[in-house]
Order: structure tokens, then sequence, then C-alpha cells
């Protein structure tokens, strides 16, 4: 859709909304992946393509089209938080998904479900999801100039998204997919008894997590939502508090 953008952002909008609307996406948020297997799931950079068309088509109509990113928001809040609910078993931050696509073989089908008790844990599904979640904060950014409720939203994603580049790079004390050995992001299996280990393979598994990243102008960003990083920065050494406190006791 992206491509089509430059010469036809009206379609591209058409066709990017139709994949959100209640006849094709789930009524719990999930986009169907493909028509051999609609439960698969896809990499979810919807988001994304969204985020890009609307930018592409403000850049040549010389306005932005609030309206169809404020419509395909909505819809992107319930997959996102379908992605959070279904694909982060375990609440650490670090999400499964299965093939998602793209050059990450695996030494095993990643679609199949593991035996009883193991769990794997993606470096790319985990990568997409704090991409996911930048994508959102951006669109609340753009939405809250229009109208501040937009500004509660917007933390809550970037909270998500903090929480997730932590909990990445194994800074959480769970999980960790960052290998130091080999200095490369991995899939990472769970035994039934809680330990874990790397699987080493070297794809683009490894450096999909490297796509989170999204460039903010100060100029257009509302005063309070300047002050989402520090609201992150004292949730989470508030979290660290009541750990340590819960730990002495």
């Amino acid at each position: 859709m992206i491509p089509l953008s430059i010469v036809d952002p009206e379609s591209a909008k058409r066709e990017l909304s139709r994949f959100l609307r209640e006849w094709y996406m789930h009524p719990n948020g999930q986009m169907p992946a493909y028509e051999w297997a609609f439960d698969d799931v896809n990499p979810p950079v919807h988001a994304w393509a969204c985020w890009r068309v609307f930018k592409i088509d403000s850049k040549l109509q010389g306005k932005p089209d609030h309206a169809f990113l404020e419509s395909v928001f909505h819809k992107l809040l319930m997959n996102f938080t379908w992605w959070l609910n279904r694909k982060d078993a375990d609440g650490h931050n670090v999400f499964e998904g299965g093939f998602l696509g793209l050059d990450n073989i695996s030494v095993y089908d990643r679609s199949q479900p593991l035996p009883p008790g193991y769990s794997l844990k993606q470096a790319d599904a985990t990568g997409w999801m704090a991409m996911f979640a930048l994508n959102m904060t951006v669109m609340c950014q753009e939405l809250a100039a229009l109208n501040s409720d937009y500004e509660d939203i917007a933390i809550q994603c970037y909270t998500q998204f903090l929480g997730i580049a932590h909990s990445i790079a194994g800074h959480s004390g769970e999980l960790s997919l960052w290998d130091e050995r080999d200095e490369f992001f991995k899939d990472l299996i769970v035994t039934p008894d809680g330990t874990s280990r790397h699987i080493d393979v070297f794809s683009w598994v490894g450096l999909i997590p490297l796509f989170a990243i999204m460039l903010l102008y100060i100029d257009r960003i509302s005063p309070f939502l300047l002050l989402i990083p520090v609201i992150a920065v004292v949730q989470y050494l508030f979290t660290l508090g009541v750990a340590f406190f819960v730990a002495a006791v």
C-alpha cells in the first residue's frame, strides 16, 4: 500500500481501512493472516503502513487527513491489545507469534506448537511489538494536537514500548533475548522448569528489534507529551522500589 499511496493515496487509504473493517477483523482484534490459515499471525506492520500512507498523503494533498488516521487508529488499538493479551503469555513483554514471515528460518517450524510446558520467546515478534507501540505513540501525538484525550493513550503506548525495550535487552531480570556471547538477538526456548536457552540462528530474527525507532519533532509535540519519558522512568523506579520492598519483607 505504501508504494501505491504515491500515485493513488485515496485507494491506498481505502485498502488499509478495509483490512480493519468488521467483516475482516475478528471481534477480539486479531487480523487474519492469509487465505489458507486465517488464524496464523503476520508481523504487526499495519500501523506502520497506515502512518506512512497518512504522511505521504499529507505531503501530496497539502493537508493531513486526520479523519482517516483516527478511524484506523481505534481498530489498530484493538489489534495492539490483542497482541498484548494473546502473545505475551507470561506478561514479561517478550512475545510469541509463530512464523511471522521474512527470513526467520529456525531449527523447527515455528507455526507448530511446542511440547507441553515449553514456550518460544521470539526476538522478531518482540521487535515488531516494540515498533507497533512506537507507531501507536506517534499516531497519538498527531491526533493529540486536535484532541487532548489522546495524550493519555500516547503515554500508555510509549510506556509499553519502554517496557518491551527493557525486557528485550534483558534488563527486567526475567528473560533476555540478547546473547552477550554473540552480541545478537535470538529466539529463546523456555523449558517447563523455567530454564531458558537461545536458539543459535543468525537471520532477520536478530535484526528486527532494530526496527523499533521513530523520529519525533519537538515542535509538533504538545507540552504534556514531553513528560512521557519522565513519567515512564518514575513508573519504572516505583516498580523497582515495590519489588525491593517485597524482597526485603
